[in-house]
């Protein structure tokens, strides 16, 4: 751990510090103050004295960071447990992925991520009444410990060869003619894919989303996925392998929405369509395909972010079926249309922002001469459109029935407030106009990695 590291972890302290002694009550104002008063120190200490490290550091990696912090202001509001043990919780999420950001060393890229893993554990399990959570705790937990021992056989092999640790060595070490250095990376990046759920390792995470709660939902599918992409933007190598796979993730994730009638299963199975999506755009080992990906994560954790705070405005079952949304225009319009934003677009219907992503990715397929891959991915983007507008059909033109109609009436208290409602009025209006004036997202997607590859 070098000395901008050690300078980072001092801050990210004294964010969690500062953020505990001042949210005992947990009032969005303090927190807000807290914000604040970390930015402030933060600027203070780094543009006025001689280690200027932290500032001068690349723009894709102060870009991913700030994509961190957004995102975890935006769950904050969405948690509706705000218990101490709670946020702490989330705040080790987001170290962790912080520090995910400025290490190098593979070791310490192992402990922060188990540090991300056991605290999604806990967070999956803090349901005890609920059967589902302790199921989905358990199966997290075992097949977290089988991820964990597949990174830890990859390091095994690495460190036998008495060579470096280093991500950025990785490249150089692929090209020796040394199978255990080999078996070593695809072990490692295999661990990774776990934690996205890329195919083969996809398959824990239908039920690991049914049994969670939504606000931890809407942590694990944001914040761990950002920075594990983060590791596989370094490790680029064996570009044929994560291409097989996202294109399996792509028809799995696909075909596996295309019947399910629970919400949360059915973002699982888009989540794991989508990841590929993102691969296939980091398999081009090229800046065009790496500004793609990026492009892609911020508009589908957008996305995923809307429809995360959507579910505030509904009184779902606890089994949060699908056929619950039904005839929605006819109760509340404004609520109906936010969902056929957010489905159109995360679907990749023009002029929406979903469409934009994708069209980048599959153009920057076409230009590097991937034609099979590129009409593969056409074709299942189409036929993923199919269940999301299968969504749209039971909001807009299904009756409800009986049983969800009176439990509509009798629970119609929403539980969303000022802030979420900003959050979300900010995002379906990014969602509608991005096509209209993209150049900013594009300049961001640019600069971000034009010193990268």
């Amino acid at each position: 751990m070098n000395y901008l590291t050690l300078n980072l972890f001092l801050y990210i302290l004294f964010f969690i510090i500062l953020f505990l002694e001042l949210n005992n009550s947990m009032k969005k104002n303090y927190f807000i103050f807290t914000i604040f008063l970390f930015l402030l120190y933060f600027f203070s200490v780094n543009l006025y004295s001689w280690h200027l490290n932290f500032l001068s550091l690349d723009f894709w990696r102060l870009s991913i960071l700030f994509l961190l912090l957004t995102v975890f202001l935006i769950i904050i509001s969405i948690i509706k447990d705000k218990r101490f043990e709670i946020i702490l919780l989330n705040l080790m999420i987001l170290f962790a992925a912080i520090m995910l950001i400025f290490s190098n060393h593979l070791i310490l890229v192992y402990l922060l991520l188990e540090l991300q893993t056991f605290s999604v554990f806990i967070l999956i399990s803090k349901n005890k009444s609920s059967i589902k959570g302790s199921e989905a705790s358990l199966k997290y937990f075992i097949l977290g410990a089988l991820s964990s021992g597949l990174f830890l056989l990859g390091l095994s092999f690495i460190f036998s060869s008495n060579l470096s640790m280093s991500i950025e060595d990785l490249s150089i070490l692929s090209n020796f003619e040394c199978y255990t250095i080999k078996i070593g990376i695809i072990l490692i990046i295999l661990s990774l894919f776990f934690k996205l759920a890329i195919f083969p390792l996809h398959f824990w995470i239908a039920d690991i989303y049914e049994g969670s709660s939504w606000g931890t939902l809407s942590i694990i599918s944001t914040i761990p996925k950002i920075s594990v992409l983060y590791i596989l933007c370094q490790i680029n190598i064996f570009s044929d392998f994560i291409t097989f796979s996202s294109i399996l993730s792509i028809i799995v994730g696909t075909l596996g929405a295309l019947n399910q009638t629970k919400i949360k299963r059915l973002l699982a199975y888009s989540g794991i369509s989508h990841m590929g999506f993102i691969l296939l755009g980091l398999s081009i080992v090229n800046k065009l395909g790496y500004e793609a990906s990026f492009l892609y994560l911020i508009i589908y954790i957008s996305s995923i972010l809307i429809i995360f705070l959507l579910t505030k405005y509904e009184n779902f079952s606890i089994n949060n079926y699908i056929i619950e949304l039904s005839s929605l225009n006819q109760y509340n319009k404004t609520l109906a249309f936010s969902w056929l934003i957010v489905l159109l677009s995360i679907a990749g219907i023009p002029p929406l922002s979903g469409f934009i992503s994708k069209w980048f990715i599959l153009s920057s397929m076409i230009n590097f001469n991937f034609i099979i891959i590129s009409v593969i991915g056409i074709i299942f983007s189409a036929i993923g459109a199919g269940y999301y507008l299968r969504i749209v059909k039971i909001i807009y033109f299904q009756k409800k029935g009986s049983y969800f109609l009176w439990n509509s009436i009798i629970n119609s208290k929403y539980n969303c407030n000022i802030t979420q409602s900003y959050f979300l009025g900010f995002l379906i209006y990014i969602s509608i106009f991005i096509i209209v004036q993209p150049n900013f997202l594009l300049m961001f997607s640019n600069l971000s990695f034009n010193y990268f590859i």
